[in-house]
């Protein structure tokens, strides 16, 4: 399950085109890389209802590893760590990591080579994937490398697994035109059920270097096409029929053009797919700054709904070279921003699709570590990877973000993973699931008049919720209720109101459940957003019924 992939509590400055005000930045669990493991934690990364994987390769000659841990609280501690098995240094063990419930996978992709001394070339094997189950505690599950998989083609470079069903990419097999692997669980044996090309495959397309898998729908990513320009890019979105997988859909973006290197990473949730372009050419002399595009399928035709980028675009950023999508919810990394942290020191964004729009809710990049002056310096790489959790809807929803060069242990780039539950309020971590009163609304507000809309009471709610709000000015206030795919569900418009508090019942804005036809909506997950003229902010729901 590829996961980040969001509802960020602290929002900060634009998202697509809207402007957000009341803006901090949102503060996450610092996991450092537990002991015992060696340079660049963070290298990847995925995440599964409170389970958390991360890898770290064998750079330089080392053996690479990974670690599984879960949440306790507000920690995360340490399962489990799997080394580099079958004494296989330089196999890049731990490149590309996926988990989904029982289930994890883990890439070895140069597994089998030459394995020539540190310096000299990479292991140049055809590769290997490992599969670990959760029973009674982490075991190796199987291991094994595609059918006619040969020296050089870098079998597991990528791998995602959904359920039973799991997918690795290969992309310099066949002269580099490419290859996604399918394996199915049947009996307690994960068995090769086919072999994905693309149908115009080209030499040198790397189809492959990205794959992504939800449900019965695979997307892979060819970030060498030529499509049409040079090193353009392009992905491929293949459907489960039966047994067997079909291609139904090539995607470019609109304004896609040479180097774009459109395919670089990919994600799938349900009808939507994420595809990077990190070296995306965004405004002049801004040179791989980098993009995300967004599209939603019908049936089997997908149209571009968004491209995302960098609130400002920055050159060498590498937005995109990471994505992770989760329904209306996505998470783009862009390790090589420069900040005032340092240069390549990085950052993430968090977006929501709200109505329309893809809004940029957060740009990430921390001050602080787990002790008073650490953070981010130059160098370490934040959005190295990216993951958000899935299980859209569930009680937790936590969004990672690999840092693989974080200097937490003693200046040594063991690396970290920065872990956000996308539930907290204000960052405080206070549900608000009843009427709040004035002493709580005091340890939220202080004495500082600010515009804010808080959390709607009771949550989750059957049948009505009221929705509290403050009002730094007077403001012309207005109120929509979107579902889970951003349709618009209602629309309230409350009117001109003075500035102040509108907190309790008989003051907050109310919403007896139904829809514009006056229908009673249906049990599950809603976003309201409250606009105050300039002011725009986005917060979730549940009915239960």
């Amino acid at each position: 399950m590829k996961v980040l992939q969001i509802t960020f509590a602290c929002l900060i400055l634009l998202i697509g085109q809207v402007m957000l005000s009341d803006a901090k930045d949102p503060e996450g669990v610092v996991v450092p890389r537990p002991m015992g493991g060696d340079t660049n934690w963070g290298h990847s990364v995925d995440i599964s209802g409170t389970t958390l994987i991360a890898g770290y390769t064998s750079y330089v000659g080392n053996n690479g590893g990974v670690f599984i841990l879960e949440q306790k609280g507000k920690k995360w501690d340490l399962v489990v760590q799997f080394k580099t098995p079958d004494a296989g240094p330089r196999d890049q063990y731990g490149h590309a990591v996926a988990i989904d419930g029982d289930y994890a996978v883990v890439s070895a992709y140069e597994h089998g080579g030459k394995k020539p001394v540190a310096g000299g070339h990479l292991g140049e094997g055809p590769g290997r994937v490992y599969v670990y189950q959760r029973v009674k505690g982490w075991v190796e599950m199987a291991k094994f490398k595609g059918e006619g998989v040969q020296n050089n083609d870098r079998f597991g470079y990528a791998v995602d697994i959904s359920g039973t069903t799991l997918v690795a990419g290969t992309p310099f097999h066949d002269e580099e035109k490419g290859a996604v692997y399918v394996y199915k669980l049947d009996k307690g044996q994960w068995k090769q059920q086919a072999k994905l090309q693309a149908d115009d495959a080209g030499v040198k397309n790397r189809f492959g270097w990205d794959c992504a898998i939800h449900e019965n729908t695979i997307v892979v990513g060819a970030p060498l096409a030529a499509a049409p320009a040079r090193l353009s890019g392009a992905a491929y979105v293949f459907k489960r029929q039966g047994d067997a997988w079909a291609q139904v859909a090539k995607l470019t973006p609109d304004d896609g053009d040479g180097g774009d290197s459109f395919g670089a990473s990919v994600d799938v949730s349900k009808s939507r797919i994420i595809i990077g372009a990190n070296k995306d050419e965004n405004e002049v002399n801004k040179r791989q700054s980098g993009s995300a595009y967004i599209f939603s399928g019908v049936g089997d035709v997908y149209t571009q709904e968004a491209k995302l980028t960098a609130a400002e675009p920055q050159e060498g950023a590498g937005f995109g070279l990471t994505v992770a999508i989760d329904v209306n919810r996505a998470l783009i990394g862009a390790p090589f921003t420069d900040t005032k942290r340092g240069d390549d020191s990085g950052a993430a964004h968090a977006f929501l699709k709200v109505g329309a729009d893809w809004v940029l809710q957060a740009t990430i990049i921390p001050e602080k570590g787990p002790e008073e002056g650490q953070g981010l310096t130059s160098g370490d790489n934040m959005g190295s990877a990216v993951a958000l959790d899935g299980a859209f809807g569930r009680n937790f929803n936590f969004a990672a973000i690999g840092v693989q060069w974080d200097a937490q242990d003693g200046g040594d780039d063991a690396g970290s993973v920065y872990v956000f539950d996308t539930e907290d309020v204000e960052g405080l971590n206070i549900p608000l699931s009843v009427e709040p009163h004035r002493d709580l609304t005091l340890t939220m507000l202080g004495d500082i008049k600010r515009t804010a809309l808080l959390q709607n009471f009771p949550n989750p709610f059957n049948p009505e919720t009221w929705i509290p709000y403050t009002l730094a000015d007077d403001a012309e206030v207005k109120l929509r209720i979107y579902d889970v795919e951003g349709k618009l569900v209602r629309q309230l418009d409350i009117g001109q109101q003075q500035s102040g508090r509108y907190l309790s019942k008989h003051k907050a804005a109310y919403w007896d459940g139904r829809d514009q036809l006056g229908k009673s909506v249906s049990s599950g997950i809603y976003f309201y957003t409250l606009k105050a003229d300039a002011f725009s902010k986005t917060r979730r729901m549940v009915i239960l019924k």
